[in-house]
């Protein structure tokens, strides 16, 4: 049996859904007035003998029901003499005993004819116990259903799947359905993947979060991934349904310029997604990191993810969709009346709505109690202003005048990860950071876990975890923003912080700081050039083959290859050579070419190094990497014919056993009758030559009918016309809260 407490409805919501529930319950439908001109009337309908059955709604849930009953009797009641009406019926959110309805009866007599007419919080859970299509009319409100909770929680792979729900859950009343949830939902559902894109705040995550709970509610198994799309692979069952969520999967706050091999596995996973009918993937990105993504990543042109992208736009959203989400922000929020006060003076509010920066992310902030410490009532709305005109200074005072040396370092290290960090990995970072000679000058609170705990909340978010070490990461992505542009061209803070992590990600921001012009070429080149020399004379210790192969890639990017190669740079071939066997990367391969055309290697010693990594490569960029270092050998070195054929070996099979992954089945069949496996198969042959052009491998026809023949034609064909999924949009769409106010009366208060 349902147990609201309505707490996640706001007013207007909660007469909205009590017009619709007392209708059902009636069997009348309740005509329903604008706010502040009701005169008492939240609803009302006729009945067939032509009297006037009157509906009053009070949200009150957090009014003690003394003083409730004393605002019906000095308020309502005056009302109610006015009309004399036939028949008063009163919804109050509140838990009401006997007594409690026996007061208020007495206080709107004669109006309310039986106390049967006044309807307390238990009593409408009461009548939802047999009206579920009342219940899922009403979003947020079947959201927080005991059923639909238990069905969600029970439906995540792990721990962090389970913490980012609860999160979902508990944002949800500042929700808003618009349209576009329902065009998003409609585009997953058809194509089983869909790419949320847009521009900073304007609620990709908030959206996915909630196509996400969709799903989970539909018995779908949910999983968010962290920073690896290997994570997704490892739990994938063919058989189960399940829900996959990767939030800003391209980098968060900026071009993370991804890494081909990932890129390539995302592509490559997509497909495997959209030819299963029991799976959906929801991933988010940048409008714009999507655009230089495509651009930087072959595999996302090649395998044409455009047409599975949604941009959100804040121009899809309606001036009523700004509205509502503005009002929920208020009455969810702990702004204090004088605080309110200052929205309310003069409308305005309707200039929030109305400001070109308006956008969801923002109106968390203006509308968050805790960040008003230093503003008064009276300075609430030049907060206000400031914020929307210069939407970055946000932070700039709570990091700036908030925090010392020591707390901004802290950020500064999780912003240029780019991603989540464990705490014990941040706080080795953060130890090598102070013990650097240039940081011998800062004052302030130096003790890591002092800071941790300070920070979290603020700045920082601390995510605990029965499954491994805690997790820090920003408390918002726009954080990561402002601190960028902060110290944009600051290439010796930004050396600094980078040589303390000594992370993958930092390497991905570092290149993606040249290319978003946060930092030059030169700037780049000479931080690479730093870090290289550092790592190089400390004998790389604590450092990975990948790490260094990555920075050299950058520095590769800068320029930094063109000359005669450094005793620091011949260091990090030997490096790579040494210890690089069953750990190269794309990358690796990269820098050994270049050393084979430097004469810095041997031949010999390449074709080494590729015989020691064929078996783990397994990605389209490193088979290509692989097949461009062949190209510099010379065909006459020892044992190169037997290396190709094991690399065209390996291929074959890497192809044939991840066959949907690297083909673009639902292309071939799409061009076919159903039935037609001979169609199928000569257009599948198509596909399988020119992919094994792309990779770079000589191939002849048995070659091809190798990799064919280990793909069941006949009965993929069969499940691609059975399987797709319906054009018509989802099965369920959910409850949609269609408002019949316009703006002023949504913001009335009577």
């Amino acid at each position: 049996m349902a147990d609201y407490d309505f707490k996640s409805l706001n007013d207007k919501e909660f007469e909205i859904f009590c017009a619709d529930l007392l209708g059902d319950v009636q069997g009348h439908r309740f005509e329903r007035f604008k706010a502040g001109k009701d005169a008492g009337i939240d609803g009302r309908y006729f009945t067939d003998q032509g009297k006037e059955v009157i509906l009053q709604c009070k949200h009150w849930s957090n009014t003690p029901v003394a003083q409730l009953i004393r605002e019906l009797s000095k308020t309502e009641k005056p009302k109610l003499d006015k009309l004399k009406p036939p028949r008063y019926i009163l919804t109050v959110s509140n838990p009401l005993s006997r007594a409690d309805k026996k007061a208020i009866h007495r206080a709107l007599s004669p109006y309310v004819v039986s106390e049967s007419d006044i309807y307390g919080k238990e009593d409408l859970n009461d009548l939802l116990k047999d009206k579920a299509h009342i219940e899922q009319r009403h979003y947020k409100l079947w959201l927080h259903s005991s059923s639909v909770l238990g069905h969600i929680f029970n439906n995540a792979i792990m721990g962090r799947s389970t913490f980012s729900l609860e999160e979902i859950i508990r944002s949800s009343s500042r929700y808003v359905v618009t349209a576009n949830h329902v065009a998003a939902l409609k585009l997953l559902e058809r194509l089983g993947v869909v790419i949320i894109t847009g521009e900073p705040g304007v609620g990709k995550t908030t959206l996915a979060d909630h196509l996400c709970l969709h799903y989970a509610t539909q018995g779908f198994t949910y999983l968010k991934i962290g920073d690896d799309i290997r994570e997704a692979e490892s739990v994938y069952n063919p058989e189960s349904k399940q829900i996959i969520y990767f939030d800003d999967f391209l980098g968060r706050n900026y071009l993370e310029a991804l890494k081909g091999h990932e890129g390539n596995q995302i592509t490559q996973f997509i497909r495997r997604i959209a030819t299963n009918k029991n799976k959906r993937f929801v991933l988010t990105s940048r409008s714009t990191i999507l655009n230089q993504g495509k651009f930087l990543i072959d595999a996302f042109e090649h395998s044409n993810v455009q047409k599975n992208e949604y941009e959100l736009r804040i121009q899809s959203l309606t001036e009523l969709d700004k509205a509502q989400i503005l009002y929920n922000h208020i009455w969810h929020s702990d702004l204090e009346n004088e605080y309110i006060e200052q929205l309310y003076f003069d409308r305005r509010y309707r200039k929030i709505i109305a400001h070109k920066n308006f956008n969801p992310r923002l109106i968390s902030y203006i509308t968050d109690m805790t960040r008003l410490e230093t503003y008064t009532a009276d300075s609430y709305w030049n907060y206000i202003s400031s914020s929307l005109n210069n939407p970055a200074q946000v932070w700039e005072n709570p990091f700036n005048a908030q925090q010392d040396d020591f707390s901004r370092i802290i950020i500064l290290l999780v912003v240029l990860n780019g991603s989540a960090i464990g705490e014990n990995l941040l706080a080795e970072a953060y130890h090598r950071c102070l013990a650097l000679p240039e940081n011998h000058h800062l004052q302030g609170r130096r003790e890591f876990q002092s800071n941790i705990k300070l920070l979290t909340g603020s700045f920082l978010n601390r995510i605990v975890s029965s499954q491994g070490p805690s997790m820090i990461d920003l408390f918002n992505p726009s954080i990561g923003d402002y601190v960028l542009e902060r110290y944009a061209g600051d290439a010796v803070t930004l050396r600094l912080g980078i040589q303390s992590l000594r992370t993958l990600r930092s390497l991905i921001t570092l290149r993606s700081l040249q290319t978003n012009k946060h930092l030059s070429t030169a700037d780049t080149k000479s931080i690479c050039d730093a870090l290289i020399g550092h790592f190089a004379d400390n004998k790389f210790v604590g450092v990975s083959v990948a790490y260094i192969s990555a920075l050299s890639h950058v520095y590769c990017g800068c320029g930094g290859f063109d000359s005669n190669a450094s005793a620091a740079l011949r260091a990090v071939v030997q490096f790579i050579i040494n210890n690089g066997m069953g750990e190269a990367t794309d990358d690796s391969f990269d820098i050994v070419e270049w050393s084979v055309e430097q004469s810095i290697i041997t031949s010999e010693q390449a074709l080494s190094f590729i015989a020691g990594n064929i078996d783990i490569i397994g990605s389209y960029t490193e088979m290509r990497a692989i097949s461009s270092l062949l190209l510099v050998i010379p065909e006459a070195t020892s044992g190169y014919s037997e290396i190709v054929e094991s690399v065209k070996k390996h291929v074959i099979e890497v192809v044939s056993e991840n066959f949907s992954e690297f083909i673009d089945v639902n292309s071939a069949f799409s061009m076919v009758e159903y039935e037609d496996d001979e169609a199928a198969g000569n257009e599948l042959k198509k596909l399988i030559e020119k992919e094994l052009i792309d990779l770079g491998v000589n191939f002849c026809a048995d070659d091809v009918s190798t990799i064919l023949e280990s793909y069941d034609v006949t009965q993929e064909l069969c499940n691609y016309y059975h399987n797709l999924h319906e054009e018509d949009g989802p099965r369920s769409e959910g409850p949609t809260i269609l408002a019949i106010d316009k703006i002023d009366d949504l913001f009335d208060r009577g």
